[in-house]
């Protein structure tokens, strides 16, 4: 999943277990609960399970951003998202992995002489489709902060085949993504 990726629930199973989890930004609601048997329930909201009394919970809980939970069908044992993470992270060295194999990148120093005159650098810009607003959004941001600038979820740009302006190959190429329709997990 990226960042700009709408809400996400992923419920699995292989057979022998069945979990979920939430994607890193954590914005759909996934809550559980066990009851005395050691059922699990998963939904959307608390109580849209009918006839699951109060009394008879012993743990309930929410996946949080990134988080996941997982039910041994076998065995009946639950697992929660630390001690799911704890797991794998104990299969392998990870930590002394990554000392050893670890490459620090040095700084680099720019000259501030300019490598293009206006001219060539006006026509590089044209050539790959950027505008007025892009460097000074997009370039200006990254060259000042040493940062990718972050926008809000969706685009109102009208299509470029509708446009009056010429747009670039590449805008004629449009994806949708994160149209979010928020379907009931509950029956699941």
């Amino acid at each position: 999943l990226e960042a700009w990726d709408g809400p996400a629930l992923l419920v699995y199973s292989d057979g022998k277990s069945i979990g979920a989890s939430l994607d890193r930004n954590g914005l759909r609601p996934a809550r559980y609960s066990i009851d005395k048997e050691g059922t699990v329930y998963m939904m959307s909201e608390t109580g849209v399970v009918p006839n699951l009394a109060e009394e008879d919970i012993v743990q309930k809980g929410r996946l949080g951003p990134g988080q996941m939970i997982n039910v041994d069908l076998t065995t009946g044992e639950f697992k929660d998202n630390i001690r799911i993470k704890s797991e794998i992270a104990s299969r392998h060295p990870y930590g002394e992995w990554i000392e050893r194999q670890r490459k620090d990148i040095e700084k680099t120093e720019f000259p501030d002489d300019r490598l293009y005159d206006d001219k060539t650098a006006t026509f590089a810009q044209a050539t790959f489709g950027w505008s007025l607003e892009d460097i000074g959004m997009q370039i200006a941001d990254m060259a000042g902060s040493a940062k990718e600038t972050t926008y809000s979820m969706g685009d109102d740009a009208p299509l470029s085949a509708l446009s009056e302006r010429p747009h670039p190959l590449f805008n004629y190429f449009k994806q949708r993504f994160a149209q979010v329709t928020n379907p009931p997990i509950d029956p699941l």
